[in-house]
């Protein structure tokens, strides 16, 4: 006897269901679809605990004729595709006629639909249909989900609180909201609202009804277009590090998972140590793109992959760090220059840093000749702008100089006056004999002499060390491990151990200089590591936080 046995369609129903369906949220995803390829203005979503009990779907949509909605629920059955070669010019979200009938497999299942002409409501109980009637409704489809899972069990065991459930079918329904904004969504749990998005003409507007102040004033549109790419989306300011809930990629217009993206987008901003705030939608012809991935249609592959993250990766520098500035500080104050016609990599503009003014009274009181800058406790540097105050960390300022100098190659090393003695470990020496040319690469400059000693005869340009700097930068490259052969991570900690120090008191030209070289990086707001470099308050912050507003 075989122990090999052909499932039943019973069987296999269910499991094809458990892919395509494999909780209440997934489930609405497949409804609110359907509802937008039927050209819906208006959506209604309503479930009870946290749509384990009910899932309700009502749209405004074309609606269905009889036929069609009895032919809608059998599995692969579908108005989008009909040849293979069908699924290289995809329009429309669902395409592989499995939803309904997945969703109908494993529920109480109840479909009223109209065309206009005519209303038709059907009635299947775990994917037995169980009648069609007449109804009287008007033009749209309203499809309600009851007991989701009640004949899989193993599937209904591992979903979880109600509260929970809500919460991704919450994140479904603004994750199409988003970039649908002509359509009215309205979202609610056993009559109470949750969410109700009004229809609007952009996506721009439809950020600012749900997203806060704070967010939606640090964004910048990036609308490229390249071939037959398009690049349309919102992105935060390279200075923006509060934390959010905003980073949703879409390809034509669909919403994906898309790792290699997300990834794309951080390192644009240098890896951030908090990730950078977006709305992404990249529009491209269907037949560039495969959707047909997986049974969620939530992955999607370019077939030119390499070329997509090349032209995203412009587009965020090219508008994002978009304009190159530079401080030039003045007797008659501190005014912000835009170099126009450089033909180089443009950077983004920080605001006009001001003097804060000329009274002899604050002069004589703080003891300085300039009342340019502060320094506050030796480890920052305050300024006044034209709308508030800045405050920059000046080591990590002076960290992200270094590193962008010896990443370019402007490494300018400079002979030490003094050189400096070092008897490594073991350890060490092998570090040293191993990264010895990439150091030597960025100014780094040493002599050996017997047995583990070397000394240090240069340093990059700028860099301040000593000898527990030196000895330290062996071990801290050690930590590497597997990274030990690239090239920014060892600049990176080169960057960190020559900077200037946390507690270290600097002049009022060396904080000028400071800044000078800060605002002519490619990237002023973070430092290698992804730490923020620059805090901005604004006159309003400060107003309200005393009280004034």
């Amino acid at each position: 006897m075989t122990k090999i046995k052909i499932l039943s369609p019973e069987v296999r129903g269910k499991i094809a269901a458990g892919e395509v369906i494999s909780r209440p949220a997934s489930a609405i995803k497949e409804l609110l679809e359907n509802s937008l390829d039927a050209q819906a203005k208006r959506i209604e979503i309503d479930v009870t605990d946290g749509g384990k009990q009910k899932c309700l779907v009502n749209d405004d949509g074309i609606g269905m004729s009889r036929d069609d909605a009895v032919l809608a629920i059998e599995r692969y059955s579908t108005s989008k595709i009909e040849t293979v070669d069908d699924i290289e010019d995809i329009n429309t979200y669902g395409f592989r006629g499995e939803a309904l009938a997945s969703i109908a497999q494993v529920s109480y299942f109840e479909l009223e639909t109209s065309d206009g002409k005519k209303g038709t409501k059907i009635e299947v109980k775990g994917g037995e249909l169980k009648g069609v009637v007449d109804s009287h409704r008007a033009q749209g489809t309203r499809i309600k989900i009851s007991n989701l899972f009640f004949n899989l069990p193993a599937r209904f065991k591992f979903l979880k609180s109600s509260q929970w459930e809500r919460r991704l079918i919450t994140e479904i329904v603004k994750t199409y909201a988003f970039v649908n904004p002509e359509v009215h969504f309205n979202f609610g749990e056993s009559g109470r609202g949750i969410l109700n998005f009004l229809s609007v003409d952009s996506i721009e507007k439809r950020i600012k009804m749900f997203f806060p102040r704070n967010i939606v004033e640090s964004l910048i549109d990036i609308n490229a277009i390249i071939g037959h790419v398009e690049i349309f989306g919102f992105f935060s300011r390279p200075e923006f590090f509060e934390r959010h809930h905003m980073s949703y990629i879409y390809v034509n217009s669909r919403p994906v998972r898309y790792p290699r993206i997300y990834r794309t987008i951080l390192n644009a901003y240098q890896n951030p140590k908090n990730p950078p705030a977006f709305i992404l939608n990249i529009t491209i012809e269907p037949k560039f793109v495969d959707v047909n991935i997986h049974p969620a249609k939530n992955e999607v592959k370019f077939k030119d992959e390499k070329y997509i993250i090349d032209l995203l990766t412009q587009a965020i520098k090219k508008k994002i760090f978009s304009r190159t500035a530079v401080v030039d500080y003045k007797p008659s104050g501190i005014e912000m220059i835009e170099r126009e016609g450089i033909k180089k990599a443009a950077k983004f503009i920080q605001e006009t840093v001001m003097p804060y003014g000329s009274e002899e009274k604050a002069k004589v009181e703080s003891g300085r000749d300039s009342d340019e800058f502060w320094q506050l406790h030796n480890t920052y540097i305050l300024s006044q702008t034209k709308s508030g105050l800045i405050i920059v960390d000046q080591h990590v300022a002076h960290e992200r100089i270094i590193y962008e100098s010896i990443m370019k190659g402007k490494k300018g090393a400079q002979r030490l006056l003094f050189p400096i003695t070092l008897e490594l470990t073991p350890e060490q020496y092998r570090v040293y004999k191993k990264t010895k040319p990439i150091l030597n690469e960025f100014g780094i400059e040493f002599k050996e002499f017997s047995s583990r000693t070397i000394v240090l005869d240069s340093l990059p340009a700028d860099a301040q060390v000593n000898r527990e700097d030196i000895s330290g930068l062996f071990d801290e490259i050690n930590e590497l491990g597997n990274l030990i052969k690239e090239k920014g991570e060892i600049a990176k900690v080169v960057a960190c151990r020559s900077a200037i120090k946390a507690g270290q008191k600097l002049s009022i030209i060396e904080m000028q200089n400071l800044i000078d070289g800060l605002f002519a990086c490619e990237n002023p707001y973070t430092c290698p590591h992804g730490r923020p470099i620059v805090i901005k308050y604004t006159l309003d912050e400060l107003a309200s936080r005393f009280g004034r507003i």
